[in-house]
Protein backbone atom coordinates (compact mmCIF):
# COMPACT_ATOMS: atom_id res chain seq x y z
CA UNK A 1 0.00 0.00 0.00
CA UNK A 2 1.75 3.81 -1.16
CA UNK A 3 -1.04 6.00 -1.54
CA UNK A 4 1.17 8.60 -0.19
CA UNK A 5 3.82 7.51 -3.21
CA UNK A 6 1.20 7.94 -5.49
CA UNK A 7 -0.29 11.11 -4.56
CA UNK A 8 3.56 12.56 -4.62
CA UNK A 9 3.03 12.16 -8.74
CA UNK A 10 0.00 14.11 -8.64
CA UNK A 11 1.83 17.81 -7.34
CA UNK A 12 0.12 19.85 -9.68
CA UNK A 13 -2.85 22.11 -8.11
CA UNK A 14 -6.24 20.57 -8.71
CA UNK A 15 -9.80 20.50 -7.32
CA UNK A 16 -9.67 18.05 -4.81
CA UNK A 17 -12.21 18.67 -2.89
CA UNK A 18 -14.85 19.01 -6.20
CA UNK A 19 -13.65 15.58 -6.62
CA UNK A 20 -14.48 14.13 -3.38
CA UNK A 21 -18.03 16.20 -3.93
CA UNK A 22 -18.30 14.08 -7.16
CA UNK A 23 -17.18 10.84 -5.99
CA UNK A 24 -20.19 11.46 -3.53
CA UNK A 25 -22.66 12.39 -5.64
CA UNK A 26 -21.69 9.66 -8.18
CA UNK A 27 -22.81 7.20 -4.70
CA UNK A 28 -25.82 9.44 -4.78
CA UNK A 29 -26.70 7.68 -8.31
CA UNK A 30 -26.86 4.08 -7.28
CA UNK A 31 -29.96 2.66 -4.99
CA UNK A 32 -28.11 0.89 -2.78
CA UNK A 33 -25.46 3.72 -1.77
CA UNK A 34 -28.05 6.28 -1.70
CA UNK A 35 -28.82 8.07 1.62
CA UNK A 36 -32.51 7.48 2.64
CA UNK A 37 -34.71 9.20 5.49
CA UNK A 38 -33.53 7.67 8.95
CA UNK A 39 -30.01 7.21 7.72
CA UNK A 40 -26.93 8.58 10.03
CA UNK A 41 -24.00 10.79 9.24
CA UNK A 42 -21.07 10.89 11.94
CA UNK A 43 -19.43 14.47 12.17
CA UNK A 44 -15.70 13.93 13.98
CA UNK A 45 -12.23 15.21 13.25
CA UNK A 46 -9.19 13.63 13.80
CA UNK A 47 -5.26 14.91 14.09
CA UNK A 48 -2.65 13.15 11.43
CA UNK A 49 0.78 13.84 12.74
CA UNK A 50 2.88 15.03 9.99
CA UNK A 51 6.65 16.04 11.51
CA UNK A 52 8.47 16.77 8.32
CA UNK A 53 6.71 19.80 7.16
CA UNK A 54 6.51 23.33 8.32
CA UNK A 55 5.02 25.46 5.76
CA UNK A 56 2.26 23.89 4.76
CA UNK A 57 -0.80 26.04 5.61
CA UNK A 58 -2.84 23.56 7.96
CA UNK A 59 -0.16 21.94 9.84
CA UNK A 60 -0.27 23.41 13.61
CA UNK A 61 0.13 21.97 17.44
CA UNK A 62 -2.75 20.87 18.94
CA UNK A 63 -3.21 18.68 22.09
CA UNK A 64 -4.30 14.79 21.41
CA UNK A 65 -5.94 13.65 23.57
CA UNK A 66 -5.15 10.27 23.15
CA UNK A 67 -1.44 10.61 23.82
CA UNK A 68 -1.82 13.31 26.15
CA UNK A 69 0.68 16.11 24.43
CA UNK A 70 0.93 18.87 21.92
CA UNK A 71 1.68 17.30 18.48
CA UNK A 72 2.56 19.13 15.23
CA UNK A 73 -0.41 17.81 12.79
CA UNK A 74 -3.42 18.01 10.52
CA UNK A 75 -6.63 18.37 11.35
CA UNK A 76 -9.22 17.26 9.49
CA UNK A 77 -12.78 17.30 9.65
CA UNK A 78 -14.45 14.74 7.86
CA UNK A 79 -18.18 13.06 7.52
CA UNK A 80 -18.99 9.04 7.23
CA UNK A 81 -22.44 7.44 5.83
CA UNK A 82 -23.67 4.40 7.82
CA UNK A 83 -27.04 3.45 6.58
CA UNK A 84 -29.58 1.28 7.23
CA UNK A 85 -28.86 -1.47 4.67
CA UNK A 86 -25.45 -1.74 6.54
CA UNK A 87 -23.02 0.00 4.03
CA UNK A 88 -21.12 2.60 5.16
CA UNK A 89 -18.85 4.88 3.27
CA UNK A 90 -16.58 7.74 3.75
CA UNK A 91 -18.33 11.41 2.58
CA UNK A 92 -16.48 14.75 2.55
CA UNK A 93 -13.78 15.76 4.33
CA UNK A 94 -11.92 19.59 5.18
CA UNK A 95 -8.80 20.75 6.38
CA UNK A 96 -9.07 22.86 9.55
CA UNK A 97 -6.49 25.91 9.12
CA UNK A 98 -4.85 28.09 11.82
CA UNK A 99 -5.12 31.69 11.35
CA UNK A 100 -4.59 34.36 13.44
CA UNK A 101 -6.38 36.73 10.84
CA UNK A 102 -10.37 37.17 11.57
CA UNK A 103 -11.61 37.57 8.21
CA UNK A 104 -9.78 34.09 7.17
CA UNK A 105 -10.97 31.94 10.47
CA UNK A 106 -13.19 29.22 10.31
CA UNK A 107 -13.84 27.09 12.96
CA UNK A 108 -14.79 23.41 12.90
CA UNK A 109 -18.30 23.94 13.04
CA UNK A 110 -18.05 26.17 9.71
CA UNK A 111 -16.37 23.27 7.87
CA UNK A 112 -19.11 20.91 9.24
CA UNK A 113 -21.71 23.20 7.38
CA UNK A 114 -19.89 23.81 4.25
CA UNK A 115 -19.56 19.81 4.21
CA UNK A 116 -23.40 19.59 5.38
CA UNK A 117 -24.50 22.24 2.71
CA UNK A 118 -23.43 20.53 -0.22
CA UNK A 119 -24.66 17.16 0.83
CA UNK A 120 -27.66 18.93 0.83
CA UNK A 121 -27.37 20.21 -2.83
CA UNK A 122 -27.30 16.52 -3.61
CA UNK A 123 -29.73 14.72 -1.29
CA UNK A 124 -33.04 15.98 0.63
CA UNK A 125 -33.58 12.65 2.71
CA UNK A 126 -34.28 13.94 6.14
CA UNK A 127 -31.05 12.38 7.81
CA UNK A 128 -29.37 12.03 11.34
CA UNK A 129 -26.53 14.34 12.29
CA UNK A 130 -24.33 12.07 14.77
CA UNK A 131 -21.63 14.04 16.64
CA UNK A 132 -19.44 14.20 20.02
CA UNK A 133 -19.66 16.67 22.13
CA UNK A 134 -17.65 19.57 20.49
CA UNK A 135 -20.04 20.34 18.16
CA UNK A 136 -22.62 21.15 20.58
CA UNK A 137 -23.17 24.38 19.52
CA UNK A 138 -26.56 26.03 19.74
CA UNK A 139 -26.09 28.31 16.74
CA UNK A 140 -24.98 25.13 14.80
CA UNK A 141 -28.03 22.97 16.34
CA UNK A 142 -30.30 25.53 14.96
CA UNK A 143 -28.78 25.38 11.57
CA UNK A 144 -29.00 21.53 11.98
CA UNK A 145 -32.89 22.28 12.38
CA UNK A 146 -33.10 24.56 9.71
CA UNK A 147 -31.40 22.51 6.79
CA UNK A 148 -33.90 19.45 7.83
CA UNK A 149 -30.88 17.86 9.83
CA UNK A 150 -31.84 15.34 13.12
CA UNK A 151 -29.09 15.31 15.48
CA UNK A 152 -28.13 13.83 18.67
CA UNK A 153 -25.37 14.72 20.64
CA UNK A 154 -24.09 13.78 24.17
CA UNK A 155 -24.48 16.50 27.02
CA UNK A 156 -21.60 18.37 28.07
CA UNK A 157 -21.01 19.33 31.87
CA UNK A 158 -22.08 22.62 32.18
CA UNK A 159 -24.84 22.63 29.29
CA UNK A 160 -27.48 24.23 30.98
CA UNK A 161 -31.42 22.30 30.91
CA UNK A 162 -34.80 23.01 32.14
CA UNK A 163 -37.53 21.02 33.72
CA UNK A 164 -40.96 21.81 33.98
CA UNK A 165 -42.46 21.77 36.91
CA UNK A 166 -46.23 22.64 38.90
CA UNK A 167 -45.52 25.58 41.22
CA UNK A 168 -48.73 25.38 43.79
CA UNK A 169 -47.90 28.86 45.24
CA UNK A 170 -48.12 30.20 41.36
CA UNK A 171 -50.54 27.93 40.27
CA UNK A 172 -48.80 26.48 37.22
CA UNK A 173 -46.23 25.21 35.52
CA UNK A 174 -42.44 27.07 35.34
CA UNK A 175 -38.92 26.03 34.00
CA UNK A 176 -36.34 25.22 36.69
CA UNK A 177 -32.83 25.12 36.01
CA UNK A 178 -30.70 21.80 36.53
CA UNK A 179 -27.36 20.47 34.84
CA UNK A 180 -27.13 17.03 33.07
CA UNK A 181 -25.27 15.21 36.38
CA UNK A 182 -28.20 17.00 38.75
CA UNK A 183 -30.44 15.06 36.06
CA UNK A 184 -28.39 11.56 35.79
CA UNK A 185 -28.43 11.23 39.82
CA UNK A 186 -32.58 11.75 39.90
CA UNK A 187 -33.20 8.92 37.69
CA UNK A 188 -30.11 7.08 38.04
CA UNK A 189 -32.33 4.66 40.05
CA UNK A 190 -34.52 3.76 37.46
CA UNK A 191 -31.59 3.30 34.99
CA UNK A 192 -30.02 0.47 37.07
CA UNK A 193 -33.37 -1.49 37.24
CA UNK A 194 -33.45 -1.40 33.43
CA UNK A 195 -29.91 -3.30 33.19
CA UNK A 196 -26.71 -2.22 31.74
CA UNK A 197 -26.11 -1.10 28.28
CA UNK A 198 -29.91 -0.13 28.34
CA UNK A 199 -31.50 3.45 27.44
CA UNK A 200 -34.13 5.96 29.29
CA UNK A 201 -35.74 8.55 28.20
CA UNK A 202 -36.43 11.46 30.61
CA UNK A 203 -39.23 13.47 29.79
CA UNK A 204 -40.25 17.38 29.82
CA UNK A 205 -36.81 18.47 29.73
CA UNK A 206 -36.37 21.84 27.66
CA UNK A 207 -33.12 24.01 26.42
CA UNK A 208 -32.97 27.60 25.17
CA UNK A 209 -32.52 28.56 22.05
CA UNK A 210 -31.42 31.47 20.23
CA UNK A 211 -33.36 32.81 17.49
CA UNK A 212 -33.54 36.14 15.50
CA UNK A 213 -36.17 38.45 16.03
CA UNK A 214 -37.20 42.43 15.32
CA UNK A 215 -37.40 44.85 18.00
CA UNK A 216 -40.41 47.32 17.76
CA UNK A 217 -38.28 49.87 16.61
CA UNK A 218 -37.64 47.34 13.79
CA UNK A 219 -33.91 46.42 15.38
CA UNK A 220 -32.76 42.85 14.70
CA UNK A 221 -32.37 41.35 18.30
CA UNK A 222 -31.57 37.99 19.42
CA UNK A 223 -33.92 36.57 22.16
CA UNK A 224 -34.41 32.97 23.97
CA UNK A 225 -36.76 30.82 23.86
CA UNK A 226 -37.72 27.30 25.79
CA UNK A 227 -37.50 24.25 23.15
CA UNK A 228 -38.05 20.43 24.58
CA UNK A 229 -35.48 18.18 23.41
CA UNK A 230 -35.39 14.44 23.66
CA UNK A 231 -32.97 13.41 27.07
CA UNK A 232 -31.83 9.81 26.86
CA UNK A 233 -29.87 8.67 30.04
CA UNK A 234 -27.20 5.34 29.17
CA UNK A 235 -24.58 3.60 30.75
CA UNK A 236 -21.07 2.79 29.38
CA UNK A 237 -18.04 0.70 30.18
CA UNK A 238 -15.49 2.51 32.79
CA UNK A 239 -13.02 1.26 31.06
CA UNK A 240 -13.83 3.47 28.28
CA UNK A 241 -13.88 6.90 30.63
CA UNK A 242 -11.35 9.49 29.81
CA UNK A 243 -9.44 8.52 32.70
CA UNK A 244 -6.65 11.82 33.96
CA UNK A 245 -7.23 13.64 30.93
CA UNK A 246 -7.61 16.70 31.75
CA UNK A 247 -9.72 19.09 29.68
CA UNK A 248 -11.70 22.48 30.15
CA UNK A 249 -15.16 22.50 31.90
CA UNK A 250 -16.88 23.66 28.85
CA UNK A 251 -15.91 20.32 27.11
CA UNK A 252 -16.27 17.57 30.01
CA UNK A 253 -18.78 15.14 29.04
CA UNK A 254 -21.89 15.16 31.52
CA UNK A 255 -21.50 11.82 33.62
CA UNK A 256 -22.94 10.13 36.98
CA UNK A 257 -20.94 7.10 38.04
CA UNK A 258 -21.71 5.01 35.05
CA UNK A 259 -24.22 6.91 33.43
CA UNK A 260 -23.99 9.59 30.87
CA UNK A 261 -26.89 12.07 29.15
CA UNK A 262 -27.47 12.26 25.28
CA UNK A 263 -29.73 15.45 23.73
CA UNK A 264 -31.52 15.45 20.35
CA UNK A 265 -33.80 17.19 18.59
CA UNK A 266 -36.20 14.34 18.43
CA UNK A 267 -38.33 14.32 21.30
CA UNK A 268 -40.81 11.09 19.34
CA UNK A 269 -38.37 9.02 18.75
CA UNK A 270 -35.65 8.85 21.66
CA UNK A 271 -35.10 5.11 21.07
CA UNK A 272 -34.19 6.11 17.21
CA UNK A 273 -31.84 9.10 18.45
CA UNK A 274 -29.69 6.90 21.03
CA UNK A 275 -29.47 4.25 18.15
CA UNK A 276 -27.89 7.25 15.72
CA UNK A 277 -25.41 8.11 18.75
CA UNK A 278 -24.22 4.20 18.69
CA UNK A 279 -23.27 4.28 15.02
CA UNK A 280 -21.23 7.35 15.91
CA UNK A 281 -18.41 5.01 16.78
CA UNK A 282 -18.32 4.00 13.03
CA UNK A 283 -16.01 7.08 12.12
CA UNK A 284 -13.77 6.16 14.91
CA UNK A 285 -13.30 3.07 13.50
CA UNK A 286 -12.80 4.62 10.00
CA UNK A 287 -10.53 6.83 11.59
CA UNK A 288 -8.01 3.62 13.14
CA UNK A 289 -8.44 1.59 9.85
CA UNK A 290 -7.34 4.81 7.80
CA UNK A 291 -4.14 5.05 9.41
CA UNK A 292 -3.16 1.71 10.30
CA UNK A 293 -4.18 -0.03 7.06
CA UNK A 294 -4.83 2.26 4.63
CA UNK A 295 -1.59 5.25 5.32
CA UNK A 296 -3.46 8.09 6.40
CA UNK A 297 -0.26 9.13 8.29
CA UNK A 298 2.24 8.10 6.05
CA UNK A 299 1.98 11.05 3.46
CA UNK A 300 5.60 12.65 3.89
CA UNK A 301 5.05 15.29 1.29
CA UNK A 302 5.70 18.94 2.28
CA UNK A 303 3.44 20.13 -0.42
CA UNK A 304 -0.23 21.31 0.47
CA UNK A 305 -1.19 19.69 -3.21
CA UNK A 306 0.12 16.48 -2.18
CA UNK A 307 -1.66 16.08 0.98
CA UNK A 308 -5.35 16.65 -0.46
CA UNK A 309 -4.25 14.51 -3.12
CA UNK A 310 -3.37 11.76 -0.15
CA UNK A 311 -6.55 12.41 1.58
CA UNK A 312 -9.21 11.98 -1.89
CA UNK A 313 -7.31 9.09 -3.05
CA UNK A 314 -7.83 6.81 0.54
CA UNK A 315 -10.91 8.07 0.97
CA UNK A 316 -11.77 6.89 -2.53
CA UNK A 317 -10.08 3.85 -1.72
CA UNK A 318 -11.76 3.48 1.43
CA UNK A 319 -15.36 4.01 -0.40
CA UNK A 320 -14.24 1.06 -2.80
CA UNK A 321 -13.33 -1.17 0.06
CA UNK A 322 -16.27 -0.41 2.39
CA UNK A 323 -18.75 -1.15 -1.18
CA UNK A 324 -17.07 -4.26 -1.38
CA UNK A 325 -17.09 -5.95 2.14
CA UNK A 326 -20.59 -5.00 1.90
CA UNK A 327 -21.19 -7.02 -1.48
CA UNK A 328 -18.82 -9.54 0.03
CA UNK A 329 -21.42 -10.11 3.67
CA UNK A 330 -24.51 -9.58 1.86
CA UNK A 331 -26.77 -12.75 2.51
CA UNK A 332 -25.92 -15.58 -0.30
CA UNK A 333 -22.60 -14.08 -1.36
CA UNK A 334 -19.66 -16.09 -0.67
CA UNK A 335 -17.47 -16.33 2.06
CA UNK A 336 -16.74 -12.42 3.64
CA UNK A 337 -12.90 -12.15 3.65
CA UNK A 338 -11.85 -9.98 6.24
CA UNK A 339 -11.06 -6.14 6.12
CA UNK A 340 -7.03 -7.33 5.74
CA UNK A 341 -7.81 -10.03 2.84
CA UNK A 342 -10.28 -6.99 0.53
CA UNK A 343 -6.96 -5.02 0.96
CA UNK A 344 -5.09 -6.91 -0.82
CA UNK A 345 -7.39 -8.89 -3.38
CA UNK A 346 -8.87 -5.58 -4.04
CA UNK A 347 -5.46 -3.54 -4.48
CA UNK A 348 -3.29 -5.86 -5.64
CA UNK A 349 -5.41 -7.49 -7.66
CA UNK A 350 -3.53 -8.05 -11.15
CA UNK A 351 -4.72 -7.73 -14.47
CA UNK A 352 -3.64 -7.79 -18.48
CA UNK A 353 -4.85 -5.56 -20.69
CA UNK A 354 -4.32 -6.45 -24.49
CA UNK A 355 -4.88 -4.12 -27.63
CA UNK A 356 -5.59 -5.52 -31.01
CA UNK A 357 -7.04 -4.05 -34.13
CA UNK A 358 -8.25 -1.22 -32.12
CA UNK A 359 -10.47 -3.92 -29.61
CA UNK A 360 -9.06 -3.57 -25.86
CA UNK A 361 -9.78 -6.77 -24.05
CA UNK A 362 -8.38 -6.23 -20.06
CA UNK A 363 -8.21 -9.75 -18.44
CA UNK A 364 -8.01 -9.76 -14.18
CA UNK A 365 -6.88 -12.69 -12.36
CA UNK A 366 -8.88 -15.17 -9.87
CA UNK A 367 -9.00 -12.73 -6.71
CA UNK A 368 -10.82 -10.19 -8.62
CA UNK A 369 -13.76 -12.59 -9.05
CA UNK A 370 -15.29 -11.70 -5.86
CA UNK A 371 -15.50 -8.12 -6.74
CA UNK A 372 -17.50 -9.26 -10.27
CA UNK A 373 -20.47 -7.54 -8.61
CA UNK A 374 -18.60 -4.06 -7.52
CA UNK A 375 -17.21 -3.86 -11.10
CA UNK A 376 -20.05 -4.67 -13.18
CA UNK A 377 -21.58 -1.51 -10.93
CA UNK A 378 -18.85 1.09 -11.13
CA UNK A 379 -16.88 -0.15 -14.20
CA UNK A 380 -18.18 1.75 -17.11
CA UNK A 381 -20.18 -0.21 -20.37
CA UNK A 382 -18.65 1.48 -22.47
CA UNK A 383 -15.54 3.59 -23.15
CA UNK A 384 -14.94 6.80 -25.45
CA UNK A 385 -11.28 6.69 -26.30
CA UNK A 386 -9.35 9.18 -28.81
CA UNK A 387 -6.92 7.27 -30.80
CA UNK A 388 -3.95 8.91 -32.10
CA UNK A 389 -4.32 9.71 -35.47
CA UNK A 390 -0.85 8.91 -37.54
CA UNK A 391 -1.74 10.48 -40.79
CA UNK A 392 -1.65 13.72 -39.23
CA UNK A 393 1.72 13.43 -37.55
CA UNK A 394 5.19 12.24 -38.84
CA UNK A 395 6.58 8.77 -37.53
CA UNK A 396 9.12 10.86 -35.61
CA UNK A 397 6.44 11.46 -33.11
Amino acid sequence: MSQSAFSRFLSKPFQWLRFSLGRFARLQENTDSRLTDGDIIALDDTKIEHPHGKKIPFLCWLFDSSDKCNVWCINLVSTLAVLKNGLEYPMLWRFWVKTGQENEKQTKLDLAKQMLAEVRQLNKARLWIAMDRWFLCKKFLNWLTGQNFDWVTKAKRNTALFKKIYDPVLGKERCIKLNPKQLLREVYSQLRVLGKESVLSIPDIYIKMPYETLTRKGKPITRQRFLPIAAIAATYEKQAVEGSIVLPEEECPATFKDAYLLISNRVDTPEEAATAYAKRWRIEVFYRTAKQNLGLTSCYAQSETAHFAHVELLFTAKTLLCYASWECNKEGAEQAPSLCEVIRYFFNAGCRIRCCEQLIQVYFDTATQRFSRLIDKFWPHSLELRLWDWENYPETA
